[in-house]
């Protein structure tokens, strides 16, 4: 006898509730959860009228993307989450479940990187890009591949006009490398666009905020990576996505990269995290409910990508 996830189409999968049978796009629970927020005044700055948020599920169409132009410009400042879930169980049922391979009609748009043309000189520049938060254009954003989490330095949080009231508790622990312990202010989420009109994506991302001095206004990680299915060059300083109007692209500033990097290796303390064992995207759970972390995961949130001067 099958079990219900077997039953299910393995095909289609929800990031969401972290089980087949259904897209994330298409998730009713998640698209209430955020209505929810909504409503509790969570995501009152990026919602214009919050009276004429819908009862019912909202069109397929309906994007939440920021309205308006952009209206300000964060540049810098000084100062996790994983598909497995938040219980030992699920995580253990996470590692062991099948790798479904998509099936032809399901492949998304072929990306390639030029090699003629342009000269890339040898370099091991981390990317830092800019990005729109909600109405907020912000610059030293780092792509860090190797994080697990999606992380928000206090002070970015603060320029992009967000109080403690629109934050969400959250019960994880972040732990250092070298065994520090560092407790996240709370989780927050936001909307994100990449890339520029036409060829753009903007996804709902759920960032934990944190007090640490940083370079960085933000850390974009393997969550927002993955469901952006976004395809990294290191070595083209190039970040690529599928849309539905082609292949979309955010490319990485060099001197960004260089001054966040001379800027790291001058702070006095330079904390690398690792992401919590508390999911973000389940803010609502843990603000209903709340609950201690089992334990903590051996991903590393690294700050910076380069070997010290």
């Amino acid at each position: 006898m099958k079990s219900h996830s077997e039953r299910h189409n393995k095909r289609r999968y929800c990031h969401f509730h972290r089980d087949y049978d259904h897209d994330t796009e298409e998730c009713r629970d998640l698209q209430y959860q955020i209505e929810d927020l909504i409503r509790h005044g969570h995501l009152r700055r990026y919602v214009r009228d919050q009276s004429s948020l819908p009862a019912s599920r909202p069109p397929r169409d309906s994007s939440p993307r920021p309205k308006g132009p952009v209206e300000k410009q964060i540049d810098v400042f000084f100062g996790g989450s994983t598909s497995g879930g938040d219980s030992s169980l699920a995580r253990k049922a996470y590692v062991r479940s099948e790798v479904v391979k998509r099936s032809a009609h399901d492949q998304d748009l072929d990306i390639t990187f030029k090699s003629g043309g342009e000269e890339y000189p040898c370099h091991d520049d981390a990317l830092v890009i800019s990005i729109r938060m909600a109405n907020t254009y912000v610059k030293r954003v780092m792509i860090d591949m190797k994080s697990s989490a999606d992380i928000l330095y206090f002070d970015a949080f603060q320029k992009l006009g967000s109080t403690n009231k629109d934050l969400v508790t959250v019960t994880s622990t972040l732990t250092g490398f070298i065994g520090d312990f560092v407790s996240p202010t709370g989780a927050t989420i936001i909307p994100i666009t990449f890339g520029g009109e036409p060829r753009s994506k903007t996804l709902m991302v759920p960032f934990m905020v944190v007090k640490l001095p940083s370079a960085y206004n933000a850390i974009i990680g393997r969550p927002t990576l993955n469901r952006l299915k976004a395809v990294v060059s290191t070595y083209h300083r190039l970040l690529k996505f599928s849309t539905r109007a082609g292949v979309g692209e955010v490319r990485s500033d060099p001197r960004e990269s260089r001054q966040c990097y001379l800027m790291t290796t001058t702070l006095s303390k330079r904390p690398k995290v690792q992401s919590a064992a508390a999911d973000p995207r389940s803010l609502e759970d843990n603000a209903r409910d709340p609950h201690p972390a089992e334990q903590v995961l051996e991903w590393m949130l690294w700050l910076d990508l380069h070997p010290l001067a």
